[in-house]
């Protein structure tokens, strides 16, 4: 007598493989600190930055609508309730990453500025056609306009930048 197809299948035995599985691109370490040290060169003034600081330009830099909307609030004084910044403890650990690969050196409690390798991967980045195409345009066009008090205005509640 020939097994049903389901007497087959509850029979059977079951292997488990262990299969490679896609990262997206801005979960790996090497391209977030990548994306730290251009922000930090193109969008900082001195390659300087609180934390909070790169935490929106992280949270700005993951998708155009976002991007627009950070370009938006600072050009237009959106009131700092339109723009709600996502906190990744992926880019705390980049930073940290970066602090250990000399990239990055703390500037007070809650700053860290460019190193000399930093400022030199950031040169490399830049000057890589292929490397952050999307990222490079949008942190041309945004430049320095997302300062320390626009940013604490955001965290804060309060209007205007």
């Amino acid at each position: 007598m020939m097994e049903s197809l389901l007497e087959e299948d509850l029979t059977a035995s079951v292997v488990f493989r262990r299969r490679p599985i896609d990262i997206p691109g801005d979960m790996r370490p090497a391209w977030r600190i990548a994306f730290i040290v251009m922000m930090l060169k193109l969008c900082c003034r001195g390659g300087k930055s609180s934390i909070r600081r790169l935490h929106v330009l992280n949270w700005c830099g993951r998708s155009a609508e976002a991007g627009n909307l950070l370009r938006r609030a600072v050009s237009e004084r959106l009131s700092p309730g339109a723009v709600l910044v996502r906190i990744e403890p992926s880019l705390a650990r980049a930073v940290d990453f970066a602090l250990g690969a000399k990239l990055l050196d703390r500037d007070g409690k809650d700053r860290v500025k460019l190193t000399k390798g930093g400022h030199e991967l950031a040169d490399e980045v830049l000057a890589d056609s292929e490397v952050l195409v999307r990222e490079k345009e949008w942190a041309a066009a945004l430049g320095q306009t997302v300062t320390e008090g626009f940013v604490d205005n955001i965290f804060s509640g309060r209007g205007g930048s």
